[in-house]
């Protein structure tokens, strides 16, 4: 019997809970998201296909649930109307798309149907979880004491052989064990032997560095904007060294650049905010020497490592401009409506059988050429659409708050979404729930920010001549 069939109970009994507690469940979805590819990779690993979907059905079944739920939290003026009706032409375009007869199997597109559309939907979801700014704390306290285990495990691994068990990627063929990628081309070089590119609790290398490209920026957002007391900041502190740390054992270029990318935006932000006084530039520059210190210090052979490896890797200027010149390429070799949503997900082959034979040869490896040749020119606009249309909300949200705790997150959440409209967020499960969480989150903090000030002009705290913030 197929393994699959083992968890139909199981996912019977998890849609039922999904539906009737769906409030819960999406914060477990979102936890157990960090966590998923251990279970896949060391627990279960005879049944990591379907622990992969298990979690997509549950976030199914919250959806129903949020959906015939009274959503009383807010007023319809205050939803994301634009955003949704965008949503829905995408939905139908991408629904049309399962019939195009260029794809090679109904299977695989439905396959892609899951992974451009079925994470949107958190980004109306996740406001109805948050009712005030206690509410906001706990995501920044729970998001900085889950980054020390996982962190620190990356460390970990480091130190082991790639053939450990606890280096071993997730592998699509359940009697083959995937051994972890190594620093270096083909595992030769100084710093290579016994050196593995680590993923911590995550199924993939690229999951990982997905979770770091979110948390370089979040971390310095919160210390930037000075948040909290001295305590939380310097736990705050302590993670960003970790993560900086664990960085390194990826040998991947992309969290680093990313993160030096997004650091003038993330000052500028502040200093527009008026968020930059003497005191915290003062901060800001013992603040990035003690880390920078601290995390060369705790990872010393990662950084050795990662630097062999971004002298001895492909440059990272053609990294940089690859996704725009693979884009033009695919739209060249493009039919007008694509090959077919999914047509090059990473499970292609195991739900089309044969190896991309549609594809004709043209293979790329960034998203933005792979969304091109799935849809088309008119489904890539409108893809991308939601995504312009996210980072505009967000920014709008920057410039209306006045919460140095709001701006902060604002700014982490922009930080990593600008990079990820090159990065993967439709072939990554970690990118497309993270991008869209955290335009929920940024929905959720506008909305708090806006009752907050209403009670104010109500207790006449605040003059009637304050600007009123306008909906979201």
């Amino acid at each position: 019997m197929p393994p699959i069939f083992y968890f139909i109970p199981v996912g019977i009994v998890l849609a039922t809970i999904g539906a009737r507690f769906w409030r819960p469940v999406v914060v477990g979805v979102l936890v157990w998201l960090l966590f998923e590819g251990a279970v896949r990779k060391w627990v279960l690993p005879q049944f990591q296909g379907p622990i992969l979907l298990l979690k997509d059905g549950v976030l199914l079944a919250a959806y129903l649930g949020y959906f015939v739920s009274e959503r009383s939290l807010v007023q319809p003026s205050e939803r994301l109307r634009g955003f949704g009706y965008l949503f829905l032409v995408v939905c139908v375009y991408c629904g049309l798309e399962v019939l195009n007869p260029n794809s090679p199997s109904v299977a695989l597109a439905l396959y892609g149907l899951k992974n451009y559309l079925l994470y949107v939907p958190l980004a109306f979801v996740i406001p109805e979880l948050f009712r005030t700014r206690q509410d906001i704390h706990k995501v920044i306290l729970w998001m900085t004491l889950l980054a020390f285990p996982i962190c620190l495990l990356a460390l970990y691994q480091f130190t082991q052989p790639p053939a450990s068990w606890v280096n071993l990627y997730v592998s699509h063929d359940a009697a083959r064990e995937e051994v972890a990628a190594v620093f270096g081309q083909a595992g030769q070089g100084e710093f290579t032997v016994g050196r593995a590119r680590t993923s911590s609790t995550f199924s993939y290398l690229s999951g990982f560095t997905t979770y770091l490209t979110l948390m370089l920026p979040f971390f310095a957002s919160m210390l930037l904007h000075s948040y909290g007391r001295n305590r939380e900041t310097l736990m705050i502190g302590a993670a960003m060294v970790l993560t900086v740390a664990a960085t390194l054992t990826t040998g991947s270029r992309s969290p680093v650049i990313t993160f030096f990318a997004v650091a003038p935006l993330l000052v500028l932000i502040a200093g527009g905010k008026g968020m930059l006084s003497p005191t915290i530039m003062l901060r800001v520059v013992v603040g990035t020497v003690v880390v920078s210190i601290s995390a060369l210090w705790i990872a010393a052979g990662a950084a050795s490592a990662f630097l062999y490896r971004a002298n001895n890797a492909d440059s990272a200027s053609d990294r940089l401009v690859s996704p725009i010149t693979e884009a033009i390429r695919a739209y060249n070799v493009t039919p007008l409506f694509g090959l077919g949503i999914g047509s090059n997900s990473n499970a292609a082959v195991t739900l089309a059988g044969s190896d991309f034979y549609w594809l004709q040869g043209n293979f790329f490896e960034g998203e933005f050429a792979r969304v091109m040749q799935d849809l088309g020119f008119a489904g890539f606009t409108l893809v991308y659409g939601l995504k312009v249309y996210a980072v505009v909300l967000i920014s709008r949200f920057i410039m209306q708050s006045r919460s140095r705790l709001f701006v902060a997150l604002h700014s982490a959440a922009l930080g990593f979404m600008l990079p990820h409209f090159l990065l993967f967020t439709v072939n990554n499960p970690t990118g497309g729930v993270m991008f869209w969480s955290l335009l929920g989150l940024s929905v959720a903090m506008n909305r708090i920010e806006r009752r907050e000030l209403a009670v104010l002009h109500e207790l006449n705290l605040l003059p009637d001549s304050e600007p009123r913030m306008a909906a979201a």
